[in-house]
C-alpha cells in the first residue's frame, strides 16, 4: 500500500479489506506518511475506520503528527478507553501538546477519564500544560535517563539497555547524573560506551552542564541546541533540580515553525496558527487586511501629495510614477526581508531599532539617488 491509495478514489477498496489484512498493510507505511494521509482525508468516518484498525503502538506514532483538529476528531470518534491506550503511548510532551489543542469541553471530558483510569499520565499532563507552549517546558518530555554519580559505567550501560527494552524513553542521546533530583552531570552514550567498566560516572561526567529555564522561550532553545551542537538539553528549575530534556527532534518543529512565521511576515502578512488549508477564510481576512490598509493609507499619501505638486504640468513625468513606486516598494521588501532575518537569527535586537533606521535611511537614499 501507497499513502497516496488512501486518498485516491480506489480508497474505499482497500478500507473493504478484513481488519487483519487493513491493519497489515496500514502498518506498512511509515506514521508520517500515513498522518499525511489522513490529514486530507475529508470523511471522518474513514479516518476513524483506518484508526480503529491500527495497533496501539501505530495509532500513538500517527496521532503524534495529525494535525490539532485531526487529532480532535479521532479521539472523538474513538472509544475512551481507546483513546487513553493511545495518549499512555504517547511521548509525554506530545501528549500534553494534543490535549491542550483540544476544545476546553473535550479536553476536560478526557481529563476527567484520564485522572479515573490513569491518574499518574493525568497528573503529568497537567504539569506540562502548566508551561507555555512556545518554551522549554512545553518542549521538553519527562522521560529520560537518570543515574546516581556512584554507578559504575558497566551498571549505566545495563540500566540504558533496560530503559530502552521498556521503551521508558523517546530517545536516548545522554545519561543525565543526579544527586537527588539536583542534575550535576552528564554522560554521553559515545563517552559511556568508550570508559572502562570500573569507572564511575562521577569521574567521567561533563559537570560544565548547558542547561534551560522552562521558561526559556523556543527560539532561544534552537539557538542553544545548534550553537552547543547537541542533540538534547536539560531543563532545570531555579534549584537545579532536573525537570526533563528538550531533544533535536523538537527543536527541527520549532525552527520550521519560527522560519515560517518569518517568512508570512516578510509577505506582510501575520503569523498562521495552522497549515494553510486548514485556516478559515476568515481567519485569511484578519491576518492580511491589517498590513493592506497600511499600504493603502501610505498610497493615497502618495496621490495626494501627487496631486498637490500637479504632475498634470509636466505629462511626460507621469510614465515615470509606477516605475518609481516599483523601485521603491522593491527596495523596502529588500530592507525587510535582511532585516526580519537579522532579527530571528539574533544578529540584531529591538532595542537597535535607531542604528538599522539611521542604516537603512541611508542605504535608501543613496539607492534612490543611484
Amino acid at each position: 500500500m501507497r499513502p497516496e491509495d488512501l486518498t485516491g478514489p480506489d480508497r474505499e477498496q482497500w478500507l473493504s479489506k478484513p481488519e487483519a489484512e487493513l491493519r497489515t498493510l496500514l502498518e506498512e507505511l511509515h506514521p508520517e506518511d500515513l498522518a499525511q494521509a489522513l490529514n486530507v482525508i475529508e470523511e471522518p468516518d474513514d479516518v476513524t475506520r483506518i484508526m480503529r484498525a491500527l495497533s496501539v503502538e501505530m495509532s500513538a506514532q500517527v496521532m503524534e503528527r495529525l494535525s490539532s483538529d485531526r487529532q480532535g476528531d479521532v479521539l472523538e470518534s474513538v472509544h475512551k478507553d481507546q483513546a487513553v491506550e493511545i495518549l499512555s503511548e504517547m511521548a509525554p510532551d506530545d501528549r500534553a501538546d494534543l490535549v491542550q489543542e483540544l476544545p476546553a469541553d473535550q479536553r476536560e471530558t478526557l481529563l476527567e477519564h484520564l485522572r479515573e483510569t490513569a491518574p499518574q499520565i493525568a497528573e503529568e499532563v497537567h504539569e506540562l500544560s502548566s508551561y507555555g507552549e512556545d518554551t522549554a517546558g512545553g518542549l521538553m518530555t519527562t522521560e529520560f535517563v537518570a543515574l546516581q554519580p556512584s554507578m559504575r559505567v558497566e551498571g549505566a550501560i545495563n540500566e540504558v539497555r533496560r530503559a530502552s527494552k521498556r521503551e521508558e524513553t523517546e530517545h536516548i542521546y545522554y545519561v543525565y547524573v543526579l544527586y537527588g533530583d539536583k542534575l550535576v552531570g552528564v554522560v554521553s552514550l559515545r563517552q559511556l560506551l568508550l570508559s572502562e567498566p570500573d569507572k564511575r560516572l562521577e569521574e567521567i561526567m561533563e559537570t560544565n552542564v548547558v542547561r534551560l529555564a522552562p521558561t526559556e522561550d523556543q527560539e532561544k532553545v534552537a539557538v542553544q541546541i545548534a550553537k552547543y551542537d547537541l542533540s538534547a538539553l536539560p531543563v532545570v528549575d531555579d534549584q537545579g533540580n532536573m525537570l526533563g530534556v528538550v531533544t533535536v527532534d523538537d527543536v527541527v518543529d520549532v525552527v520550521i515553525e519560527e522560519a515560517t512565521e518569518d517568512a508570512q511576515r516578510m509577505g506582510g502578512v501575520m503569523p498562521l496558527e495552522d497549515s494553510y488549508l486548514q485556516t478559515s477564510f476568515l481567519t485569511f481576512i484578519r491576518k492580511r487586511v491589517g498590513w493592506l490598509v497600511v499600504l493603502f493609507l501610505g498610497e493615497m499619501l502618495t496621490a495626494t501629495v501627487m496631486e498637490r505638486h500637479n504632475i498634470h504640468a509636466i505629462a511626460g513625468l507621469s510614465v515615470f510614477v509606477p516605475l518609481i513606486i516599483a523601485t521603491g516598494g522593491n527596495s523596502g521588501s529588500q530592507s525587510s526581508s535582511l532585516i526580519i532575518r537579522a532579527l530571528a537569527v539574533g544578529e540584531v535586537r529591538p532595542r537597535d531599532w535607531w542604528r538599522v533606521l539611521g542604516r537603512e535611511l541611508g542605504i535608501g537614499l543613496v539607492l534612490g539617488l543611484a
